[in-house]
């Protein structure tokens, strides 16, 4: 008889291999006279469509939500059908009498195993044991965690949370999702953690748009006297130092200048400041950032490649700061290993240090699923630039992580004039210990917290208390108050990290407190570019920024007594307490999903008694009106001043939705309107027939505002049609639009056998538009289907095959017709028609 592991990725099942000295390879599992080993490959199975328990669910519409299933149940991911089904004949198998789970050691672990067993109508848990460890797998750990196997069913209250979060998060999305999209006319994806993290961007942008900055001043003195020089900077028994207003702050600069005061005190302390803990995924990704610029995808990408192909990386997806006692011995190897190639950084390492008496290192109680994140080997050298910044990263730190305290001396000196107080502080190395590993590089300065005070240099004269100082010279700067930075991946991975400060409660501050926060280190990258992708937030450069749909998402739900629970941080932690309390056996699971069908039930009833007021129009923010400052947009056929109506002015603004063949998007419209001219932009067709560029302007003439066409010579391909308007990171999931849908102003997604506008399943028969992936029996691949989308035509296409069976070649072309439906037309180079 044989016992199967079931681990939860192949690099896994290849270190119980090695340890189990399981050699026999089959296609998706391992084998020899005691054990057989296969895998998943994260979660194999996921949650049932709502159209798979029952066809009413298959359209979007009010009358038939809230979905609520009575039962959940799990289909396999396509992608992973074979290897599921792999385990599966390998649970069937009847020379298996025994089965260990050996998925990681945590919540979501315990999900991918369980959900396998469960969607494979496994009942037979009585031979099901659980393997449980973060150590690094190597064979000694393998093989002491094999002889101290638990009962499965130990785990129940673990895998009965982590189901829970599933089937939370599923209720919350497809109800929400789908109630927001109905109401709000555009399609809107809606999710606790998502939402919450938009909520965080659009709060930014809104303090930042809303600051009003306020004028201080700060003054500082430089002293002297036979021992030297030193500057001071001036505050008061509040240890204020900025001046309100500049007559304050000149009174006492008149008041210190040429004076002679003293030394009022003078500390020095010696300090050490410890090494840096090992990285975690977030911290590696917000330090990427910072040095790199890199992203959080970019950075996480970078680390699994380091991991899968460089196999000069451990496992990154670790919220872990920490290695297990049971890994001393691995990693006095692997400092031995590491110190031949990268002598600078290993020469000052203590072999002492690597003990399980240092526990800013070696912590069990501090281990969570994975230990950190540390290098395994010298990376190759055909590894990429980029590659090598991330691994210098970690190299780094974890080489700083064997070396003593840095050890500096801390100076402050007080220094009194005219009965007003300078303050003047110093830092002096005195031994670097790990510092050294970084010597060339600059200090960080915290983004959220800029300092008033100018630097000190180390070498502050040797004064005593009672020196005189005489006053040399005196500096008035005047400043400006900051609004918040801008969100970097860096800023937002922290907050997303320790989002704490935008909890009320006591009892919820509490939760951030240990490892949980908004998303896992696993999912924090991907919950940004999703943000972007679906076009909720944008990049500014180094920043992220919410885009006005994602601050119309965030203000339309915060209009709502349930709904708006949805945005806060707070509700996340709510459901973590409550999630963490099932799992150590103080809570129900039955309690919390009641509670949550009916926080979704409350939810959609919301919306759907939600008067039209509460769920504004987006395109009201598509600009102003340059004829009359009313708010231009979008209408069944053209973008006009909603003042239009006689009532209202009779404002006769508009700017057509085809301007010389081209159509023009509401991203065109919003460019236009606040500069007035947009583009270059390609897709304008002269009287004949010849296709060109242009930059398009807004001019006012004797009859009002209108729009001209300047032609340009940009090449299409660097208009920026093709650069600016394409996603940064895009993503092939059904809900990451395209483009903008012509008739509606939706999310054009890709679909089965069509892109379609998202808002179809929208009641009262939604949007039609559609454009087939097949025409003329060419495929049209995501690119033309985007470029049609944007401008109105696409490039000249070959591979058209007429009902002739003669091949021909036309551009594709969005005309409207009798019923001002968008269509599809073939637009042929000649006058000639389809053959």
């Amino acid at each position: 008889m044989k016992t199967l592991i079931l681990t939860e990725k192949p690099s896994v099942a290849r270190d119980f291999a090695r340890a189990l000295d399981v050699k026999g390879n089959h296609d998706g599992y391992m084998e020899n006279n005691d054990y057989i080993i296969t895998w998943a490959v994260g979660h194999l199975v996921e949650l049932l469509e709502p159209d798979d328990y029952d066809p009413k669910w298959k359209t979007w519409r009010l009358d038939t939500l809230p979905i609520l299933p009575d039962q959940f149940q799990y289909k396999p991911l396509p992608k992973t059908e074979k290897q599921l089904h792999v385990i599966q004949d390998l649970l069937a198998n009847k020379l298996v009498d025994s089965i260990v789970i050996a998925t990681d050691a945590g919540r979501e672990g315990e999900v991918i195993a369980r959900t396998i067993l469960l969607a494979s109508g496994f009942t037979e848990y009585e031979k099901v044991k659980r393997f449980w460890t973060s150590q690094a797998l190597t064979p000694e750990v393998v093989k002491a965690g094999m002889a101290a196997l638990k009962s499965a069913g130990e785990y129940d209250r673990l895998w009965k949370a982590g189901q829970c979060r599933q089937i939370a998060d599923w209720l919350v999305g497809m109800n929400g999702s789908r109630a927001a999209t109905i109401r709000m006319n555009d399609l809107f994806t809606v999710g606790r953690v998502q939402t919450a993290v938009l909520s965080l961007l659009a709060d930014r942008r809104r303090e930042r748009e809303n600051f009003k900055p306020e004028p201080y001043w700060v003054l500082r003195a430089l002293f002297s006297n036979e021992k030297g020089d030193w500057w001071g900077t001036w505050f008061n028994k509040e240890e204020e130092t900025r001046f309100k207003t500049e007559t304050q702050a000149t009174e006492i600069q008149a008041k210190i200048d040429a004076q002679t005061g003293k030394v009022l005190s003078l500390k020095k302390q010696k300090k050490k400041q410890p090494p840096p803990l090992l990285y975690s995924l977030t911290d590696l990704q917000q330090d990427a950032n910072r040095k790199f610029g890199f992203s959080a995808e970019t950075t996480l990408n970078l680390a699994q490649a380091l991991y899968e192909n460089r196999k000069c990386l451990s496992y990154p997806r670790t919220d872990s700061k920490v290695l297990g006692s049971q890994n001393v011995g691995m990693t006095l190897n692997l400092v031995k290993k590491l110190s031949q190639p990268y002598m600078k950084y290993f020469a000052g390492v203590d072999e002492k240090l690597v003990s399980g008496d240092n526990k800013r290192v070696f912590n069990d109680a501090k281990l969570t699923d994975h230990h950190a994140l540390i290098p395994l080997a010298p990376v190759p050298k055909n590894a990429d630039q980029e590659e090598m910044k991330v691994y210098g990263l970690v190299l780094k730190r974890f080489a700083a992580a064997f070396h003593p305290d840095c050890e500096y001396e801390q100076t402050e000196i007080l220094t009194e004039v005219e009965k007003e107080t300078f303050r003047t502080t110093g830092k002096r190395i005195l031994k670097p210990g790990w510092q050294a590993v970084y010597d060339t590089e600059p200090q960080q300065q915290d983004e959220e917290k800029p300092s008033d005070d100018d630097a000190e240099p180390e070498n502050l004269p040797p004064l005593v208390k009672g020196d005189a100082a005489d006053v040399r010279e005196s500096k008035l700067q005047k400043k400006q108050t900051t609004p918040p930075p801008e969100y970097s991946d860096a800023l937002l991975l922290k907050d997303m990290t320790n989002p704490g400060k935008y909890v009320s409660e006591d009892e919820l501050k509490k939760v951030y407190r240990g490892d949980v926060g908004l998303g896992t280190q696993a999912t924090r990258a991907q919950i940004i570019e999703t943000l972007l992708s679906r076009g909720y937030a944008e990049r500014k450069k180094k920043h992220i920024a919410a885009t006005d749909k994602g601050c119309f998402l965030i203000d339309t739900l915060r209009k709502f007594d349930i709904a708006k629970h949805l945005v806060s941080p707070e509700e996340t932690a709510r459901w973590e307490m409550q999630l963490n309390q099932i799992a150590q056996g103080e809570g129900s699971d039955k309690d919390f999903l009641d509670s949550i069908r009916s926080f979704v039930s409350r939810t959609v009833e919301e919306f759907k008694t939600g008067s039209n007021s509460q769920f504004s129009i987006l395109n009201s923010q598509l600009g102003t009106c340059p004829a009359c400052g009313g708010k231009v947009i979008k209408g069944k056929r053209d973008y006009g001043c909603a003042n239009w109506k006689e009532a209202d002015g009779a404002c006769r603004f508009v700017i057509r939705k085809y301007i010389q063949g081209r159509m023009i998007t509401r991203k065109i419209v919003s460019a236009l309107l606040a500069q007035k001219e947009a583009g270059p932009l390609n897709g304008f067709i002269s009287p004949d027939r010849e296709r060109y560029s242009g930059i398009l302007k807004l001019v006012k003439g004797d009859n009002g505002w209108q729009t001209q066409v300047e032609p340009c010579d940009t090449p299409p391909e660097h208009t920026p049609d093709h650069t600016t308007d394409a996603p940064s990171n895009p993503i092939s999931t059904s809900l990451n639009g395209l483009g903008e849908c012509p008739m509606c102003g939706g999310d054009v997604v890709a679909g089965t056998k069509g892109y379609g506008c998202a808002n179809w399943r929208r009641e009262n028969g939604g949007c039609k538009f559609v454009i087939w992936k097949t025409i003329a029996q060419k495929e049209i691949s995501e690119k033309y289907a985007t470029q049609l989308l944007e401008n109105g035509i696409t490039d000249l296409l070959f591979g058209f095959v007429s009902k002739k069976g003669k091949a021909f070649s036309a551009r594709l072309k969005l005309e409207p017709d009798a019923s001002g439906m968008e269509k599809v037309v073939f637009d042929f180079p000649d006058t000639r028609q389809e053959e």
